[in-house]
């Protein structure tokens, strides 16, 4: 009689050892010799294939970040930290220049309407021109954390250098997805959400060697292969973020956690399992 094809999903994972506790025998392939490891290192969480499950790809990618980030915590706290004063001084020079500004314009006792609305334009200018001066910082602190997180994908642990700064590539890759994103949002703000969607595993794809534009497209691939994965993406990285900004300590590690939660993202839907962060 003949059996019926055996199906390796439909039965649980075997333990590392046999039913009377000895160890099992390693499968054999046709030549008689052990079968061989995974190829590039990855570690197999489970039977599920990645970019095949939306809980599955979301899980093993938030385990993948939460991971990197226990387990390499000085260096994120203090690139962080480093980060974070950065913007503090330059935002509150500019906060506290724009009020110079407008009480500079309105100092008059009586003055006018044009006085009011010439000293709030000049308030906002000046901070205006404050924020624009962060960008730099903030496509540093972006382009360390994806190379930190490129890091941990390999196995290594970064330093706390190599998590301020990456790449040329990724800097330009993340400056011109920063800038389509921008553009969107002055379009009726609606567009600028839908290039968030499309766009934001275009840095993971620099990091794996891709020109910008080449990121770019491949994002958009990726991101309309798997449209509806994508979009929970999206809202997770949204949901933290609005949890982050209201706690200080979250806030130092949440470029961090945007960077390793894509590049996890991005992985899983290009059919490639994540390895276990090193341990210290």
């Amino acid at each position: 009689m003949t059996l019926p094809p055996h199906d390796p999903y439909s039965q649980p994972v075997p333990s590392a050892h046999g039913e009377w506790g000895q160890p099992s025998p390693a499968p054999q392939t046709g030549g008689g010799q052990p079968s061989p490891a995974p190829h590039d290192g990855w570690e197999d969480p489970g039977p599920v294939a990645p970019g095949s499950d939306l809980g599955a790809d979301l899980g093993a990618a938030l385990s993948f970040t939460g991971n990197a980030l226990l387990r390499n915590p000085l260096t994120y706290l203090i690139s962080g930290l480093i980060f974070c004063v950065i913007y503090l001084v330059i935002g509150g020079g500019g906060l506290v220049g724009g009020f110079f500004a407008m009480f500079a314009i309105m100092g008059d006792p009586n003055p006018s309407d044009a006085d009011g609305i010439a000293g709030i334009l000049a308030f906002y200018g000046v901070f205006l021109v404050a924020m624009l001066l962060t960008m730099p910082f903030a496509l540093l602190w972006q382009s360390g954390a994806a190379r930190a997180a490129g890091i941990i994908r390999e196995g290594g642990r970064p330093s706390i250098g190599q998590a301020m700064v990456g790449s040329k590539r990724v800097i330009l890759t993340a400056l011109l997805y920063g800038l389509v994103v921008i553009v969107g949002m002055l379009l009726l703000y609606i567009p600028g959400l839908i290039a968030g969607v499309l766009f934001m595993f275009a840095i993971p794809a620099a990091l794996r060697g891709a020109s910008p534009m080449e990121a770019m497209k491949e994002s958009l691939a990726l991101s309309k292969a798997n449209l509806g994965t994508t979009i929970v993406s999206y809202l997770v990285i949204m949901v933290i973020t609005s949890i982050a900004s209201m706690i200080i300590l979250p806030l130092l590690v949440l470029t961090p956690f945007i960077m390793l939660f894509e590049l996890g993202m991005y992985e899983r839907l290009s059919g490639r399992r994540l390895p276990e962060p090193a341990r210290a």
